[in-house]
């Protein structure tokens, strides 16, 4: 399963507003998580503007050369051969089996939302990051390190 999620920052103001996210209304850092139907986490990728679709961020990781169409992903990976639910199209209904299927991938998918709430638990990835946004890489790798590291992961 992949999923994006922001990583908040408090002063947009000295990127200009490449790291602000429309869809959240602040400003950030975007990162792709990946993990299996277990809940473990395999990788949480480097930091791109906030200002980034998951879909761009996918590509640009190239996350695309790795994942196939096994993976689970949610409506924001739409056209990037991956799982995804069905969106509905303007002045169109879903079908039953089309409703049937997008609630069952939901359902799989929410070990991906309580994996991404696992890294968000360090209070330095939630709460705004206050620290120059120069030394964002290096903290985010240092916290990276140790989740790998407290999960008994390998880096």
């Amino acid at each position: 399963m992949v999923d994006g999620t922001l990583i908040p920052t408090w002063n947009w103001f000295s990127q200009g507003k490449i790291n602000f996210s429309g869809k959240h209304k602040r400003a950030g850092f975007n990162h792709q998580v990946i993990c299996p139907l277990d809940g473990k986490l395999l990788a949480i990728t480097d930091p791109l503007p906030g200002a980034r679709h998951d879909a761009y961020a996918f590509k640009a990781h190239g996350l695309d050369q790795l994942l196939d169409v096994s993976t689970l992903a949610d409506k924001g990976y739409v056209g990037l051969n991956l799982a995804t639910p069905t969106k509905r199209r303007p002045g169109q209904r879903l079908s039953r089996e089309q409703k049937e299927n997008n609630r069952v991938l939901n359902r799989l998918r929410s070990v991906v939302e309580r994996v991404i709430a696992q890294v968000k638990s360090w209070r330095v990835l939630h709460t705004g990051f206050r620290r120059p946004l120069s030394s964002y890489g290096q903290v985010f790798s240092v916290v990276r390190g140790l989740l790998f590291l407290v999960a008994g992961g390998t880096l």
